[in-house]
Formats: structure tokens, sequence, C-alpha cells
């Protein structure tokens, strides 16, 4: 693939996204299920999913060099964690480095996966969660049990006729208050 055309690849897909934003912050606020939605898949279609599955496990695994099996590991890795920004394969290696020894007793998913392909491309948008205890002595009695949910956005490459990692976008839903479910009359 040419790099002009790789370019015009990459900037449909970044507007894409960019231009669901409106969208997004229209939403602020409602209630969002966990509804699963249902795609039919082709078979490269499978094979995200399948490898997307393995990177949840990796991650949960807390081994980085499993993970790293299943993502692009130059420069052009990138990541976005809210508005945490990791530019390239070794910026997030050293983020997950310090992390994930603080990590312990994780469950880590991915679910509802629903990818999109074309050529040597593809995306997918998923439901996330996490559960972990954080090891740490910054925290009083020196852990801290966090439990997120948010939506995730991963945009991928195939090379070497493996689907890999180029980018990935989470967005952590806030947390429910206290006494915020709707009393039922």
């Amino acid at each position: 693939m040419s790099l002009s055309k790789y370019l015009v690849a990459a900037l449909a897909v970044v507007f894409m996204v960019l231009g669901n934003a409106g969208a997004v912050l229209s939403h602020e606020g409602e209630k969002h299920d966990d509804k699963k939605m249902v795609q039919k898949l082709s078979a490269q279609g499978k094979r995200v999913v399948e490898m997307l599955e393995k990177y949840a496990a990796a991650v949960q695994s807390g081994d980085i060099s499993e993970m790293e099996k299943y993502v692009v590991t130059d420069e052009g890795f990138s990541s976005l964690e809210g508005t945490f920004e990791d530019q390239g394969w070794a910026s997030y290696r050293k983020h997950m480095e310090a992390e994930m020894p603080m990590f312990n007793d994780m469950t880590y998913s991915l679910t509802n996966i629903r990818p999109y392909v074309k050529r040597k491309m593809a995306y997918a948008t998923m439901d996330y969660a996490m559960k972990v205890t954080i090891l740490s002595d910054k925290f009083e009695g020196g852990k801290h049990k966090l439990d997120m949910k948010g939506k995730a956005t991963i945009i991928m490459v195939k090379s070497n006729d493996q689907w890999k990692i180029r980018h990935l976008h989470t967005a952590r839903a806030k947390a429910k208050k206290p006494g915020s479910e709707k009393q039922a009359h």
C-alpha cells in the first residue's frame, strides 16, 4: 500500500472517530446498559475477535511480553486511556511495567467486540471491564480495590497474515454515585 493510500485510510478512521465526538458529548449522563450487539462476522472479523480476546488474557495475566505478541512494537503504536497518552510501544511498555507489579487479583475482559475489517486495516469497538486490587503504600492499608468498566476502540493492521494492535483508546464509564439509581414507584 502506498504511503498516500495509507494516509488517506488512516485519516478516514480518525475523522470517523472524531466525527462521533459530538454525539458522545450530547449523550452525557444517559444510562448505558451492557446490551449485547449481535453482528454476523466474516472470517477476518472472527480472527480479529480471537486476537483481541488473547490480548485481554495477556493483560489479565500481567505478562507484558505476552501482550507484546498482539501489538505493533514500533513508534506507530499509540494508546489513549481517557486523556493519558502513550506514543510508541516503548512508552506504553514502560507505562505497563510501572503499573503491573502493583496489580493483584486482576480480572480484565473485552466483551461485545464488534470488528470492522477492510483489507489490511480493521477497527473494533467493545466494552471492557477491569477489577484489580492495587498494592501501594500510597493507599490506606496498602491496597485499593478498583472496579472499572468502559468502552474501547482498537485499531489494527494486518502484518504477515497476523492482526496487530496499532492504537488503543479507552473511555472509562463514570462511577455511579450511591443512591443514584432511580427508585421504582
